[in-house]
């Protein structure tokens, strides 16, 4: 995580909720560097700045049905495990992909992938 604003310009922002024991309202911001998240209340903490290359995998939530959920998990290469949830997860994903590559975001582990029933 970088310490200062690390995207010079941002191609896509939302309105989000980062899970870090509580729940955090704020705002995603996919630039061309990195994923930044930003407090709605700035005296909590100090934004999350992620550069593409310090993301690991992303992990997305993906129904027994299929369908895609509203939460993802940045993993870095720390093992440290971010969760966010957003209403536009889709658009958020699509852009991830492509800036981190697609073999990178992956289905996250649920129930039925750990009794081998479900990949």
């Amino acid at each position: 995580m970088l310490s200062d604003l690390i995207n010079d310009a941002i191609d896509f922002e939302t309105r989000a909720t980062f899970f870090s024991g509580a729940q955090m309202e704020g705002t995603i911001k996919i630039g061309n560097v990195g994923f930044e998240f930003d407090y709605l209340n700035q005296r909590i903490a100090k934004n999350i700045l992620i550069a593409f290359c310090d993301i690991r995998k992303v992990e997305i939530n993906i129904s027994v049905r299929g369908k895609l959920g509203k939460e993802f998990t940045i993993v870095l290469p720390t093992q440290a495990v971010l969760r966010f949830s957003s209403e536009e997860t889709g658009k958020v994903i699509k852009i991830l992909r492509e800036k981190i590559g697609k073999d990178n975001v992956v289905r996250a582990p649920n129930l039925l992938s750990s009794f081998g029933l479900r990949r």
